[in-house]
Order: C-alpha cells, then sequence, then structure tokens
C-alpha cells in the first residue's frame, strides 16, 4: 500500500504528462529534445521524462526525491508563462498573501549554520556550485537560481556571545506567481541538503 507521499508525487506526475508537449517547447529555460524535457534546478541540470514523468538529477542521472520532484512539477505546471520575478526579497512570511507569524525559514544553530560558520570558503564555493554568486547581505550572503527566471537570497550572522550562527532564505516577492506556499518549504529542504554536502565535502 502506497504513503501519502508516494501517492502526492504519483499525482503530480500524472499531471505533469497530462500537459500536451507543446507547453513545452516555447517555455523559457526549458528544451524540450526526444524523450526529455531538460531545465535547471538550484543551478543543476534537471531532466524529466516525457513518457513516464519521471524526475532525474545529478549525479549520474539519479531519480529526485519527494521534494525535488514535487519542486519541479510545480514550477513546471503552475508557473504561468506571464510571471516575473521581482528583484526584491523578504523572508517567507512576508510574501504577499502570506499571513503566518514568525521568522520563515531562519536556520540559526544547525548542521547547516554551523558548516558555514566553520568553512566560509567551503559556503562559497557551493553557492557557485549551484550557480550563484555572492552579494553583499549580512556577514555572508549570496544570490541562488532556484528556476529560470527566479532566485532567491541566503543572508548569514556569524555566532556571537549570544547567538549561534544563523542563516537566512529570503525570496523574491512575486516567487508565489511561480510556485505553491508549500513547495517554497520543499525548495529551502533541497538547498539545505545540497550546500551541507557540497561544504563538508563530495559533491551530490
Amino acid at each position: 500500500m502506497m504513503d501519502n507521499y508516494a501517492l502526492a508525487l504519483q499525482a503530480a506526475r500524472r499531471r505533469f504528462l497530462g500537459y500536451p508537449e507543446s507547453c513545452w517547447t516555447s517555455r523559457a529555460g526549458v528544451t524540450v529534445a526526444g524523450d526529455r524535457l531538460t531545465t535547471t534546478f538550484l543551478g543543476r541540470p534537471a531532466a524529466v521524462s516525457l513518457t513516464t514523468g519521471e524526475v532525474f538529477l545529478p549525479p549520474a542521472d539519479r531519480p529526485a526525491d519527494y521534494a525535488e520532484a514535487l519542486s519541479i512539477y510545480d514550477w513546471l505546471c503552475d508557473s504561468p508563462p506571464d510571471a516575473r520575478a521581482a528583484g526584491e526579497y523578504c523572508p517567507v512570511t512576508s510574501l504577499p498573501g502570506v499571513y503566518v507569524g514568525g521568522g520563515g525559514l531562519t536556520i540559526g544553530g544547525t548542521a547547516l549554520a554551523q558548516a558555514i560558520e566553520d568553512r566560509a570558503d567551503g559556503f562559497f564555493k557551493a553557492v557557485e556550485a549551484l550557480g550563484g554568486r555572492p552579494i553583499p547581505l549580512g556577514d555572508l550572503g549570496a544570490k541562488i537560481p532556484i528556476f529560470p527566471g527566479l532566485s532567491m537570497c541566503l543572508k548569514f550572522y556569524h555566532e556571537d556571545d549570544e547567538f549561534p550562527p544563523t542563516l537566512t532564505l529570503l525570496w523574491d516577492k512575486n516567487t508565489l506567481a511561480f510556485l505553491r506556499y508549500e513547495t517554497v518549504y520543499y525548495i529551502a529542504s533541497c538547498l539545505q541538503k545540497y550546500l551541507l554536502q557540497l561544504i563538508r565535502g563530495p559533491d551530490l
């Protein structure tokens, strides 16, 4: 018997396969060749089978996990062709239409925040590996592409006598024109995983 995650993934895959191939051939940031649609996700190549709907990522065409696949399906299926990034960034709780208290996706005292604290050089190498670049924000800042036409920013503060190292994820103000609200959290989990693996050593 399938669990809820498997059922949700199966439903998202069916939805993607319900779109005609013509939906993708003229879309910016998407290429269709043979059985495959290719695009980028967090600065890395992503491929989707037009026959089975399966999503593949590096290294070596591995099957995407739940968060990765749902993020990619959401962008492909729910992002309208006229969606445009604002170029202004804010916490997820400050996105237009979001009524949630708290700081929202501030990562303090976690393994990732500590890894950045210990290896700032590794952080910037990881950002570069994800197609990003340093920006002047906090003690350490970076801008990383999520999908073609949509980016996010990272703001990091070093630890001090009172607070642990803290990483805050900032989202383009028009993010919810491209994605569902819950997908922001899927993308955040993918980004944290990628950065931690890259900073600590071997590539994905």
